[in-house]
């Protein structure tokens, strides 16, 4: 595990993102300012994984992803110091078993995400997203859909639209000691800071 964070680590400063969005000052939705956010995230569990050989269906329970700390271009300075991770389950149709070479075909996932302060481990933004999955060209897996945060969890309160690319990655060149799913993250919408 300790690996896998310190390769997360090292990739999120070389493979981000941009995450576009609005984002308002106080609970009651006044003094709006623009939030522009960067992640990667990486697969660092799956539990309850069901495949079905002849049509390619896979079903996971439980999906854990983590990543480094998010990069921050406008927005509350408190969001530079948090990193994000998130649990999801899905259910997508792939091309191929080879995870490093397969694409969804179609499917869907959802889960919870979290920002967490890099100084105290406190969870200040904990939302909720789904996801409906195909792919492109460049994103094996490639998402669209739907994001949202309450003030009663969360530092920030919004909602908005998310897109994931998604793509497996050795974690070294040698293919021997396996990979996992790299995503980056890219969400707009509109949020009120809470006071």
């Amino acid at each position: 595990m300790k690996k896998i964070f310190l390769l997360v680590l090292t990739i999120t400063v070389v493979s981000i993102m941009t995450i576009t969005g609005a984002a308002t000052a106080s609970a009651k939705g006044h003094n709006q300012q623009p939030i522009d956010l960067s992640a990667t995230i990486f697969v660092t569990a799956i539990d309850g994984l069901e495949t079905n050989l002849h049509s390619g269906w896979s079903t996971i329970e439980a999906e854990s992803l983590e990543g480094g700390l998010i990069t921050v271009t406008e927005g509350p300075a408190v969001l530079q110091t948090t990193y994000i991770t998130a649990e999801q389950s899905s259910r997508e149709q792939f091309t191929s078993f080879n995870l490093y070479e397969a694409n969804v075909i179609k499917g869907r996932s959802d889960g919870q995400f979290k920002l967490i302060s890099g100084f105290t481990n406190e969870v200040l933004v904990l939302g909720d997203y789904d996801l409906k999955v195909s792919s492109i060209p460049g994103c094996q897996i490639y998402g669209e859909g739907n994001w949202i945060s309450k003030a009663k969890s969360s530092i920030i309160a919004g909602h908005g639209d998310i897109t994931v690319c998604t793509n497996w990655i050795w974690f070294t060149p040698d293919p021997q000691y396996g990979g996992t799913f790299m995503t980056n993250v890219s969400v707009t919408g509109s949020a009120s800071l809470v006071d």
